[in-house]
């Protein structure tokens, strides 16, 4: 059996390996079955010299794309491709995890909007600025939702400026302030641009 690829899947929160996540995968559009192995690596095996692109859809993250080339140019233990997924809603966040949560509609038919960039930027608590990103959701009764989680250890009434933006959409923004350990609600219509 020739190994053609190992692919790692990273926990987009804690940074680990994203382990008991029963991923479905799309190689080049088409299902594939690589071998688990320990550890969110997986191992694809007798793939074609070309260039493939996979989709990895595990819940509770967001579908993520890596690309890899068959050969690979490193020794294999140089050219695992890491998958960092990005957690939806979904995503159990660990108690005590500071979070802003809501649901991004539309202005003219409160219909909910997924695929909007939603963008957090604020300061730690040395007065680094810092940004955390994330997007709405499309998962059903999750469409148009979004969890996001600024990172870093957070002043006390940390000022937070929340970015929406979607394309077709007029960009809107919106300020809060966030305690640290706390979960904020903020749900907001984008107009037509």
């Amino acid at each position: 059996m020739r190994l053609c690829a190992v692919v790692q899947l990273i926990d987009g929160f804690s940074q680990a390996p994203a382990e008991d996540v029963h991923p479905r995968f799309l190689l080049n559009q088409e299902p594939y079955r690589p071998q688990a192995k320990p550890q969110g690596f997986y191992a694809f095996s007798e793939l074609a010299d070309g260039d493939y692109r996979l989709t990895t859809i595990a819940l509770p993250f967001f579908p993520r794309e890596v690309d890899f080339k068959v050969p690979l140019s490193l020794p294999l233990a140089e050219a695992i491709v890491p998958c960092v997924l990005e957690p939806s809603p979904l995503y159990p966040f660990p108690a005590g995890t500071t979070l802003i949560r809501g649901q991004v509609v539309s202005a003219a038919t409160h219909a909910p909007l997924a695929g909007v960039t939603v963008q957090a930027s604020y300061q730690n608590w040395r007065g680094d600025p810092r940004q955390a990103t994330t997007r709405t959701s499309d998962f059903g009764q999750y469409n148009g939702r979004y969890a996001l989680a600024p990172r870093g250890r957070l002043a006390p009434r940390t000022e937070v400026t929340l970015t929406f933006s979607k394309t077709d959409y007029a960009t809107a923004q919106t300020q809060l302030v966030l305690e640290a350990g706390t979960t904020q609600l903020v749900n907001i219509e984008l107009d037509l641009d």
